[in-house]
């Protein structure tokens, strides 16, 4: 019995272990959102994540889940099994397919200023990011802005 006990707690302690304990979950914004196609109930998306990793070690990237809210409203939901390498202090773009009702896109039409689109639309995006380093997914919620438009300096140019 004592001898189950050490050996439990033991690997207890080495799953703990694998995780550095100063690890920071990865960072993740949105980095752009194109149509894939569109159903009359549900709509997919092709949805560019920018994941960063904050630590001075490798993440290695097995799962992705999130949910998209655009303009302050529930857009689009993504769910993927993932494998992506993400050196230390370093950032890529994964390619995610997202799904939308068609009332979530509808409220979506209705609610967003047309003015809006081209000075971005403000979104939060919140999640999990599952590591082979870690038996727990590591949480993430971003706020930012996508689809603006970059507008060209004024003045002469020399």
């Amino acid at each position: 019995m004592q001898r189950g006990l050490i050996l439990l707690l033991a690997f207890g302690l080495a799953a703990c272990s694998s995780l550095p304990y100063h690890a920071k979950p990865p960072k993740v914004s949105v980095a752009d959102v194109d149509i894939k196609s569109l159903g009359i109930f549900e709509q997919h998306f092709d949805v560019g994540l920018r994941v960063s990793n904050p630590n001075d070690f490798d993440l290695n990237i097995e799962a992705l889940e999130f949910e998209l809210e655009l303009n302050g409203r529930a857009f689009a939901k993504g769910l993927s099994r993932v494998s992506v390498l993400l050196p230390a202090i370093s950032s890529t773009v994964i390619r995610m397919d997202a799904v939308t009702q068609s009332r979530n896109l509808i409220q979506q039409i209705k609610t967003l200023p047309s003015d809006m689109l081209k000075a971005g639309v403000p979104y939060r995006i919140i999640g999990r990011v599952k590591i082979d380093q870690s038996s727990r997914w590591l949480p993430f919620d971003q706020q930012g802005v996508v689809g603006r438009e970059d507008k060209p300096a004024k003045g002469k140019i020399i």
